[in-house]
């Protein structure tokens, strides 16, 4: 399975993060920024933003690791691939949807703007990955 790790064309965002409580709003920002310097406007970017938001929040929810990373690469022209790594090696687990829930749909989320979504091993964690269309202006 190949995602922005290998064969990157253009690496929109790099970044490492503490695992806190306001890291979910700090990688936002840092998300935003980043894609709107590589040329998307405001308005293009919220659902790359919202998935960064719930990739993100379910590595800090996991809290086994002080850090976590972000990768934002554009990897086949038009699409772009939000990758999160967190040191748990275990797979991420979609919830059954539980409308009473205040939690549990991150993954539903992902699943349902993402072009396609997975994960794989890596540097004693693993890489959770969603590909997504670059909207048109």
């Amino acid at each position: 399975m190949t995602t922005a790790a290998q064969d990157v064309q253009k690496v929109v965002m790099a970044h490492e993060f503490l695992s806190t409580p306001a890291a979910v709003g700090v990688t936002r920002s840092a998300a935003v920024r980043a894609l709107i310097e590589w040329g998307l406007t405001e308005a293009q970017t919220e659902d790359f933003v919202l998935v960064v938001s719930e990739l993100v929040t379910n590595a800090v929810n996991g809290r086994r690791h002080h850090m976590f990373k972000v990768r934002i690469c554009e990897e086949v022209i038009g699409t772009l691939t939000v990758e999160v790594w967190d040191s748990v090696p275990e797979p991420p687990k979609r919830q059954p949807l539980n409308l009473h829930a205040e939690n549990g749909r991150g993954l539903l989320i992902v699943e349902k703007l993402a072009a396609h979504y997975g994960w794989r091993p890596a540097d004693e964690g693993k890489w959770v990955f969603a590909v997504l269309e670059v909207p048109p202006l």
